[in-house]
């Protein structure tokens, strides 16, 4: 094969994707060798830039900064003015490449001249498909059986299932009306024929509309499973979490009214399903684990009850309370898990229960004291303020141990070591045992266990190359690689690892707030 007859620009636009960019471009070095590739990376106004130790690593890549984020689709224009080569690929900063996907992506833009842009399988860290890697244009029958859960009812049927095409086989390449933003291939001719992408959408829509708008201009779109990549969903939104969603549904009433021909209804009802699709949508991601919700409300009634029973106790006594009815017990339960909604609490199935007495312990006094004011209610009904956050982290935490030491005596957690040693920030996975859920992490091996750091050392199982007799001793069946500032923290042979019949990872992030991605290698050979 003859990679050195390609040439291409890869343009990357960043924010705040400071832990996940270094294995991303890692596997952009890999798989352009031998290719004349050029590298456009421009941080997008992030709050967290990348460090001068990861541009460091990576000399080849030209680095582009601007000091506001200008949005996903302006930030591409303005890197593109700096593209020279005929090819241009987008590819988000949360992806890890497939070493012969630029080769085969250009195999396929060679061999199809009518080719206006293609997309390649797209596939979630555990291996699964990314469905919005080939997708329709959407309409209001693909939306609403989306958005109400038809589409994942019926899978199979071309009407209901139409925007993801979760009918079509992902094996199958196939014309498509878009393909995803993530990673895509485009002539830099019909790309600056086309404008760019319209910068009306901050982020989000750029790729339907560009999609779009090369059909209109004769070409056709692709995909292709030739090849694949990963891409861990939502790292570069998750600081903007609220704003990224208002961004998601702003984008889709701009294409509707931009592309009305599309529509046989009225704009306004196609403006009103998406509005209603908005709404369905911001329960669905505020609550996706509302069984939380019922513990929560059932533990704050019954901490509400016996208080009012006690307090019931002191009635006749000169100093007893006035009895109410229930009704300020049920909309303190209610405040507070409203403001568990907002917060985030019950998007995850995380089991910490953070900042609790930081912030609810405050809303409960704000919220009690006033109960206690309108409706003349005795001080000492004050205690729930100190019940209520302290209740429900107490449960949280009882149910997180009985699930810890299931797994356990089950045999369902993961045991695990880590790859690396010379990182001080290693020390903090040893630390943080809730922070991969269903893993324990066992130690850490290394390539030179000579530069192992002294925070480390303690942790350190031996060479890597004794990692045979090391999971016999241990029972480990996974090793993780530890993503550092140059991409892989050591080099590994995962031949050799998978014959020891071990499952490796890259282990992506840091760890705060679950912000980590564990990225099975074998999708990637």
């Amino acid at each position: 094969m003859d990679k050195s007859k390609y040439s291409c620009s890869i343009i990357i636009i960043a924010y705040n994707s400071c832990d996940f960019i270094p294995a991303c471009l890692k596997s952009i070095r890999d798989a352009v060798e031998g290719i004349d590739a050029q590298i456009i990376v421009m941080d997008n106004g992030s709050k967290e830039p990348i460090l001068p130790e990861i541009k460091s690593f990576f000399p080849e890549v030209l680095w582009l900064d601007s000091k506001e984020n200008l949005g996903f689709g302006k930030g591409c224009n303005l890197a593109e003015k700096s593209a020279v080569k005929p090819y241009l690929f987008f590819i988000n900063p949360d992806t890890v490449i497939s070493k012969d996907a630029f080769v085969k992506m250009l195999d396929f833009m060679t061999e199809h001249p009518d080719a206006g842009t293609v997309g390649c399988r797209i596939l979630n860290e555990d291996g699964s498909i990314q469905w919005a890697c080939r997708r329709s244009f959407p309409t209001p029958i693909s939306a609403i059986s989306k958005t109400i859960g038809l589409a994942h009812l019926f899978p199979k049927n071309k009407m209901l299932a139409s925007y993801n095409m979760t009918y079509a086989d992902p094996d199958q390449e196939i014309e498509v009306d878009a393909i995803s933003g993530s990673f895509f291939c485009i002539n830099r001719e019909l790309f600056e024929k086309l404008n760019g992408f319209d910068e009306d959408y901050f982020m989000y829509g750029e790729d339907l509309d560009l999609c779009f708008r090369t059909k209109s201009a004769g070409y056709r779109n692709y995909y292709t499973p030739a090849t694949n990549i990963l891409h861990f969903k939502g790292q570069s939104c998750r600081t903007r979490r609220w704003k990224s969603y208002v961004d998601f549904y702003q984008a889709m009433l701009i294409f509707v009214k931009k592309h009305k021909k599309l529509y046989v209804v009225p704009y306004f009802l196609v403006s009103f399903g998406v509005f209603f699709a908005a709404l369905v949508g911001m329960f669905s991601r505020l609550m996706p684990k509302f069984w939380k919700i019922f513990i929560d409300l059932f533990v704050m009634l019954v901490v509400a009850s016996a208080t009012y029973i006690g307090l019931e106790h002191l009635e006749g006594r000169e100093y007893a309370p006035q009895m109410v009815d229930g009704i300020p017990f049920v909309a303190i339960s209610l405040v507070n898990v409203i403001f568990l909604i907002f917060s985030g609490e019950y998007a995850s199935s995380s089991l910490q229960g953070r900042n609790f007495f930081t912030y609810l312990m405050p809303l409960n006094i704000l919220a009690i004291g006033l109960f206690c004011f309108f409706w003349n209610l005795w001080p000492l009904y004050m205690v729930l303020a100190v019940l209520n956050p302290l209740c429900l982290i107490v449960w949280r935490r009882v149910a997180f141990w009985i699930n810890y030491f299931y797994r356990i005596f089950a045999k369902k957690r993961h045991r695990s070591i880590l790859l690396g040693g010379s990182e001080d920030s290693l020390q903090s996975w040893f630390d943080r045992y809730n922070v991969i859920p269903g893993v324990e992490i066992l130690g850490c091996v290394s390539n030179k266990p000579e530069n192992v750091s002294a925070e480390n050392r303690l942790h350190l199982l031996g060479n890597l190359s004794e990692m045979e007799s090391i999971c016999n001793r241990t029972g480990c069946r996974e090793l993780l690689i530890v993503s550092n500032f140059s991409g892989y923290s050591e080099p590994y042979d995962i031949e050799w690892l998978e014959k020891l019949k071990l499952k490796v990872y890259l282990l992506i992030g840091n760890g705060q707030n679950g912000d980590f991605a564990l990225v099975n290698l074998k999708y990637l050979h």
